[in-house]
Parts: C-alpha cells; structure tokens; sequence
C-alpha cells in the first residue's frame, strides 16, 4: 500500500460546509482502491473534519476510459474559525 500524505492544493473550510475533491493518476490510470482522508494542516479544538461519499468516476479519455476518483470533506466541527488542510491518500498501487 502507497501512503501519500498532504496531497493536493491547501484548502480553507467553514463549519457546516462540505468541500469536493477529484484526484486522478497519470492519464486517469485506474490504480483500484483509493481511500482519501483529510489532513490537518494546524490545530483548532473542537475540528472535526469527515471524509464522506468516497467514489470513482469513467470519463472519456479518448483511447482509453480515464478514472477519477472522489471524496467529499465535511467539516462537522464546533470550532466557529475556518480549517486549513489538504489530502492523505492511500491506494494499491
């Protein structure tokens, strides 16, 4: 199992709100399970954050079909501040 940890763009959510993100391999490889947590960039008690509705996507990728997989973040937490994080990523690659 790859481990990739703090993948993907900084990212700021509020309490309440629930983020979307697509993470795709080379040409849109299909590498199988994807699993995407999020990843605490700085502490703030009472944040919780929550990986939801993890998925995968066929698109057209001319020759070949291309995969996208998915995972909303939700930010269940009681802290009335925003969170800044970024993607873990495990797969089995």
């Amino acid at each position: 199992m790859a481990f990739w940890r703090g993948v993907g763009g900084l990212s700021t959510i509020w309490p309440g709100a629930t983020a979307y993100w697509e993470i795709s391999y080379g040409n849109g490889r299909d590498v199988g399970t994807v699993v995407a947590a999020p990843n605490l960039l700085e502490g703030e008690i009472g944040v919780e954050l929550v990986a939801l509705d993890q998925g995968v996507i066929e698109r057209d990728g001319g020759e070949a079909p291309a995969i996208h997989y998915t995972v909303r973040i939700r930010n269940n937490g009681n802290a009335q501040v925003p969170m800044s994080y970024n993607l873990n990523i495990g797969d089995w690659q």
